[in-house]
């Protein structure tokens, strides 16, 4: 295990008060990666934006909180397009006693790097990871899932290719009947919400929007 895990006990508890900057580096595909411990949580920073929170991550809580408790006890195989340092799996785990098959797919090969390491040192091991474009993952996989999590930023923004009805229609195939799909978006444009918003409502036939600030959590059923 990479030696940043091992914070000392004085740090452990600065971070109840402050951020505390475990490790920082250049990504794969990012210039640069900071690893920090706030209130005993771990979160991931580029220079444009904070992304996971441990269990506290407000976009999924939320998800989760708002699907049928017997929905989420069905899911054994659990698809994540955008890792992050595995807050999604860190919640199931920790919040609902969860322990579905997980496929991690993520770009950058540091932050997928982190995320083993976080998620194996929280005792998380049923994990396959995919270092690759969600694009292109979605586009060959032959699996399929009860639940696919759509999690994918670069700083604010999610990049224009994961709002286009191409990766939209091939993250829906890969849920079996009854799946769960649920992504999260950040409104930086009124019409470009509209025109994402349209095409996921084009896809699936029932879709719930839930409004979290500048977040909109779509949930929505194969």
């Amino acid at each position: 295990m990479h030696p940043f895990f091992k914070v000392s006990p004085v740090k452990r508890a600065l971070s109840y008060l402050i951020p505390v900057t475990i490790a920082s580096t250049p990504g794969s595909r990012t210039k640069f990666l900071e690893f920090i411990l706030y209130r005993n949580q771990w979160q991931l920073a580029t220079e444009e934006a904070l992304y996971s929170d441990g269990n506290r991550y407000q976009p999924f809580r939320i998800a989760f909180k708002n699907l049928p408790k017997s929905k989420l006890l069905a899911v054994s195989d659990c698809l994540i397009l955008g890792t992050g340092l595995g807050s999604i799996v860190q919640i199931l785990k920790e919040k609902y006693k969860l322990m579905p098959r997980f496929t991690l797919v993520e770009y950058d090969e540091q932050i997928l790097k982190w995320a083993l390491e976080n998620l194996s040192a929280l005792g998380v091991h049923n994990l396959d990871p995919q270092c690759i474009n969600a694009a292109e993952f979605v586009k060959k996989d032959k699996r399929r899932y009860d639940m696919v999590c759509v999690d994918i930023f670069n700083g604010r923004e999610v990049p224009s290719l994961f709002t286009e009805r191409e990766f939209l229609v091939n993250s829906k195939r890969l849920l079996k009947p009854g799946g769960i799909w649920i992504m999260n978006y950040i409104v930086n444009d009124e019409v470009e919400l509209y025109q994402y918003l349209s095409n996921v409502k084009s896809i699936f036939s029932n879709v719930d929007v839930i409004e979290k600030e500048q977040n909109r959590i779509l949930i929505a059923v194969g």
